[in-house]
């Protein structure tokens, strides 16, 4: 009994390992992206030295990073379901590792920028991959953990590279953010391939639709530098037109694949439902645009519109106030990093609270809540200027930390709730780009207005005025995109009462809302 006792607990051991040792590479791979990805937030003063050229080249060099991101997440997902996660993280891992060490031998802010593109890229191999990963090799009583491990290491790596990267550029140099994420990447990159062999067939079957990936890729990237030159550029114009095409032919070609397969029947459908219509067609195509999900699912719509505006809304936020700190108030940039990791910290204490709270209020409640907190503390930013007191940033940015971890943990539970376990990763896929896009468009903007408003030199004294005047005009208009987002949420509070009222049976009306409520709440706490 004993020798069978041994022998039993030697597979459980070694799946104890395996699941230890997923979680902590997707985990710390979130971490890393998430630092890289934020770590120039408050580097641009020193780039406009170093490069001597303007502040808003410095941050679309630095906004780079996001416009790779949006431009590569969902042909990411296709090329995973082909490749397998597995086999992706690695590469993705592998590239961080290269791309991460040659941005801090960047001759030009050109090159600067290039780097960027290819660090967001490889990225984005990453974090389509990731939460993938730990569905597929973590058991499902250990999931909602991990998940919550994963999730509390990308808020962290947002945290220290805003607060610590202030620190390392006034003492050490940019460089060693750099040299040390680099070979973070590379173990990392080691570790990955001991990761256990995918459990989920790549569907190799399928070919990829390689020339609407190209052209979703270009017209998102096209459209982001067109917007953030608009100013600067005479070109920009037709840039944003052709990028327009680029997407309305990309979308219009899905559509058509989408409704001749008949994708809509599987928008809203179960894995068993799912797996029934993909034997039914085994030659499903690939779609670029997940069409059938935002034209036949409602409640997917609206929980997409509020990540694209609430996401435009709040990232312009940390980058300004970085740019405010140190061009305006003229602080130094360690300081200027602390008073910005505010709102990451926050929403990292705020998120784990967010649970208890939809045991009082709906999931779409939240939302709302959330998203009409973070406006109104938006809106107070257009008070500021050359006299605002640090501590006046700080307590703005508790609320904009406030309203941001309300909403962003219970809209991603709603999502799951919207497509069903069959559909999360390609719904999850295509929230992560809305995220992204939204998060560019709003760096875009910052290039944008401050080009067009700053015409000062940095030494000039007329420089903070104008900075602080642009400063202003951008945070106006992410507070004006944070009532669209509210709208949206309110759209989805409509859609859930609607289908409540229309699903429930007088008999099982009250069972069906308790069962569905103690749901929520446990995938809310997960989150």
């Amino acid at each position: 009994m004993q020798l069978r006792a041994q022998g039993d607990a030697i597979p459980q051991q070694r799946a104890s390992a395996q699941t230890l040792l997923v979680v902590g590479c997707v985990s710390l791979a979130l971490f890393f992206t998430s630092y890289v990805g934020n770590a120039l937030t408050v580097a641009v003063p020193f780039f406009v030295d170093l490069y001597n050229c303007p502040p808003h080249l410095v941050t679309l060099a630095i906004s780079g990073y996001a416009t790779a991101l949006a431009c590569v997440l969902l042909p990411a997902s296709i090329w995973a379901r082909h490749k397998g996660n597995k086999s992706l993280f690695v590469y993705g891992l592998v590239g961080c590792a290269l791309t991460t060490a040659l941005i801090t031998i960047a001759p030009t802010v050109w090159m600067l920028f290039v780097g960027r593109l290819l660090q967001g890229a490889s990225s984005a191999l990453c974090l389509s991959t990731a939460m993938a990963l730990i569905a597929e090799q973590v058991p499902a009583k250990q999931r909602f953990g991990a998940i919550g491990i994963a999730v509390c290491l990308t808020y962290t790596g947002v945290s220290t590279s805003l607060s610590f990267s202030g620190i390392i550029i006034d003492h050490i140099g940019y460089e060693w953010m750099f040299y040390f994420s680099a070979a973070a990447f590379a173990l990392l990159s080691f570790a990955a391939t001991k990761l256990p062999a995918s459990q989920v067939k790549a569907h190799s079957h399928n070919r990829l639709p390689l020339t609407r990936i190209v052209f979703f890729a270009l017209a998102i990237g096209l459209f982001l530098l067109s917007l953030t030159t608009l100013a600067t550029q005479p070109l920009a114009p037709y840039g944003l037109v052709v990028a327009v095409l680029l997407l309305a032919l990309v979308a219009q070609r899905d559509y058509v694949l989408s409704k001749r397969h008949q994708l809509h029947k599987v928008a809203n459908a179960d894995a068993g439902d799912a797996a029934a219509h993909a034997q039914k067609n085994s030659s499903i195509p690939e779609v670029v645009i997940p069409v059938h999900f935002l034209l036949h699912n409602r409640a997917f719509l609206a929980c997409f519109l509020v990540s694209v505006t609430a996401y435009f809304s709040v990232m312009a936020e940390p980058v300004l106030l970085a740019l405010f700190s140190q061009f305006t108030l003229g602080l130094s940039a360690s300081v200027a990093g602390f008073i910005i990791v505010v709102q990451p910290v926050t929403i990292a204490v705020v998120s784990a609270l967010t649970g208890r709270l939809t045991r009082y209020l709906s999931g779409n409640a939240v939302v709302t809540l959330g998203l009409i907190i973070q406006t109104l503390a938006l809106g107070s930013f257009v008070f500021i200027d050359e006299t605002t007191t640090p501590l006046g940033l700080i307590i703005r940015q508790l609320f904009v930390g406030t309203g941001f971890a309300f909403f962003s943990a219970p809209n991603t539970t709603l999502l799951t709730f919207a497509v069903g376990k069959a559909n999360f990763a390609l719904a999850s896929s295509t929230q992560q780009v809305g995220r992204s896009l939204g998060q560019a468009c709003s760096l875009a903007l910052v290039s944008l207005i401050i080009s067009a408003v700053v015409t000062a030199l940095p030494s000039s004294a007329l420089y903070p005025v104008q900075f602080a005047h642009a400063t202003v005009i951008i945070l106006a208009i992410s507070a004006v995109s944070g009532l669209l987002g509210i709208a949206s949420s309110a759209y989805g509070w409509y859609l859930a009462r609607k289908a409540t009222k229309e699903q429930a049976t007088p008999e099982s009306s009250v069972a069906n809302t308790n069962e569905e409520r103690v749901s929520a709440n446990t995938e809310v706490v997960a989150d």
